[in-house]
């Protein structure tokens, strides 16, 4: 069903808050001043971010269809978003008086979203300009809108084009799309003007004869030391949300749960933007993410979210599971090429994922598995590039090895993953050419570059012997019946099982007492670059990701390491 499909007012909040209030957190971050651009001199404001880099060098066809018609997600700017910014560094500094002090989505929209006039206002130029407007966000930051190319066209003072872009006909914008002066500064980005970027799962399969053929949950937990954890807190009393674009068989994930012995079915799903659970070619990448969280957290409860794989789907559905605040931990294993997607519609995904940071929540994206180019899946472009979302950040990168077994099943050793055969895949990692290096983000081995480092942390990617994984649709590259059984292999498998882990402890925190991590990032770097009690991270300093080397320390191949999570818990018991 379409979400929100009507204008939401404002909503006055509470002013007690905890040991701290709402008016003194506003008073804080209310020193930072946010600036409007002025306006263009022709009367129109520019909305910058929209050209795509592998499609300005290119050749226009033709213009497009005027029938055509275009879904938008038009994201609004946040208000003070360098008061943002400074209060999530201090929710996650333990010398501030804010430290783990989160925010209610409703306070977040209270102090940081557009205003309902200003929401209000954009609005009525839509509709005056013949555009539909569907829906906007509870948190008032997105406006879902569709018309025909003609209608955007007047709408955005644009041209839209077909092009020819590796094998794909695609349609892009000509020129930057522009507002009247009255609307300058309230618009971030119009994203839907170009159908250059297609999400895609960063999983792949391994045929097998058996459900031992990969790696079973027993061994991922012996290899990565979470037994301990696992006996004393299985995720019990947590939410996971996962990110889907594809719906799923639940007789899939059922047969994985009982063949494991891994306990009652514990999920539920939310359906965004007119999405159903109907099984399509991403349907194996769904049962793999619940899957691989079973495995690690069975006692925690999943939130399937799944939307269109569409730009407003995906922006869509990530807004939700911020907005509904359901879960503590989120991860993702759809991702697409960084320059693919255009500078607005990463602006756009960053301030959903700021006000996940400023609530607490912590999201793990896989980083994509064309190592250091990442776009090769994309529009591609074999230049360097990494993946989005895994380079936000306020979100953890999670990057891929090549786990070998010791005696026993324990942890033997690890290797930055890449194919030697075909020298293909390869964990995602490298520079963002877009978001500029966190101050988190440093120690050991993080050089001198002023960009996102990704990925952040990792764990095993290999598609040799991969996962274990059951699923049975055909269109998605399953085997029917009980040849279902498979393994599958990519950083799609690594992120889950970092976000299994954060769940976990995060069980085990309230279990003694104690508040959950909620946003990780920086304690992930703060764990890397302060003596703790126990070594959280298994330091990977061998192999590569078909271009950066893994080394001692950090490293653009497999991020500061791989789990200790019974170490990495105990540290968090420590400091939480």
């Amino acid at each position: 069903m379409r979400y929100n499909m009507k204008i939401i007012s404002r909503r006055k909040l509470p002013l007690r808050w905890g040991t701290v209030t709402l008016i003194a957190i506003m008073m804080i971050v209310s020193a930072l001043f946010w600036h409007v651009p002025s306006s263009m001199a022709s009367g129109r404001s520019i909305i910058p971010g929209h050209l795509i880099p592998a499609v300005k060098q290119l050749t226009p066809l033709q213009v497009s269809s005027s029938n055509r018609q275009l879904q938008l997600s038009i994201a609004l700017n946040l208000r003070n978003s360098a008061g943002l910014d400074a209060l999530i560094k201090a929710q996650n500094d333990p010398s501030s008086a804010l430290y783990h002090q989160y925010l209610t989505p409703q306070q977040f929209t209270e102090m940081f979203s557009p205003t309902m006039a200003s929401v209000n206002k954009v609005v009525s130029y839509l509709r005056s300009q013949g555009l539909q407007v569907s829906s906007i966000s509870p948190n008032q930051t997105l406006i879902d809108a569709s018309g025909s190319v003609t209608a955007v066209s007047r709408a955005f003072a644009i041209s839209i084009a077909d092009y020819h872009l590796d094998r794909r006909s695609v349609y892009a914008p000509t020129t930057e799309p522009s507002v009247p002066s009255d609307l300058a500064g309230l618009i971030l980005n119009v994203g839907g003007l170009d159908n250059v970027a297609h999400y895609r799962p960063l999983a792949h399969q391994t045929p097998t004869l058996g459900p031992g053929d990969g790696y079973t949950p027993t061994e991922l937990r012996t290899a990565y030391d979470m037994n301990s954890l696992i006996s004393r807190a299985n995720g019990g009393g947590q939410t996971v949300a996962l990110f889907e674009l594809d719906g799923y068989n639940p007789s899939d994930v059922n047969t994985y749960l009982r063949h494991y012995n891994l306990g009652a079915a514990r999920y539920s799903n939310v359906l965004v933007d007119g999405a159903t659970t109907s099984p399509g070619e991403g349907a194996s990448e769904v049962v793999l993410d619940m899957e691989i969280v079973s495995a690690i957290a069975p006692g925690a409860t999943q939130k399937i979210y799944i939307g269109p794989n569409s730009v407003t789907g995906v922006n869509d559905t990530y807004n939700r599971i911020v907005t509904d605040n359901r879960a503590r931990v989120a991860s993702t294993s759809w991702g697409s090429c960084e320059p693919d997607l255009g500078n607005s519609e990463l602006s756009t995904l960053d301030n959903i994922f700021r006000q996940g940071a400023a609530q607490g929540q912590s999201i793990f994206a896989a980083s994509g598995d064309t190592g250091a180019y990442d776009c090769l899946s994309g529009s591609g472009s074999n230049n360097l590039a990494v993946d989005s979302p895994a380079d936000d950040p306020y979100v953890v990168g999670v990057g891929g090895t090549s786990l070998q077994l010791g005696n026993g099943g324990s942890y033997g050793s690890e290797t930055g993953w890449n194919d030697t055969i075909f020298n293909i895949f390869g964990g995602g990692g490298g520079y963002s050419s877009f978001f500029s290096k966190p101050s988190y983000q440093r120690g050991p081995g993080v050089d001198s570059n002023r960009m996102r480092h990704v990925p952040d942390v990792s764990a095993d990617a290999d598609t040799l012997p991969g996962y274990s994984a059951y699923c049975t649709t055909v269109v998605a590259g399953c085997s029917s019946g009980s040849a279902g059984w498979t393994s599958y292999g990519g950083t799609s498998c690594a992120a889950p099982l970092w976000a299994g882990v954060a769940t976990d402890t995060n069980s085990y925190l309230v279990s003694r007492g104690k508040g959950v991590l909620g946003n990780i990032n920086s304690t992930l770097y703060r764990f890397f670059n302060t003596s703790q009690s126990f070594r959280a991270y298994h330091d990977v300093t061998t192999g590569n990701n078909n271009f950066y080397n893994a080394g001692p320390g950090y490293d653009l191949a497999t991020g500061i390491g791989t789990p200790d999570a019974w170490n990495f818990a105990r540290d968090a018991a420590g400091t939480s």
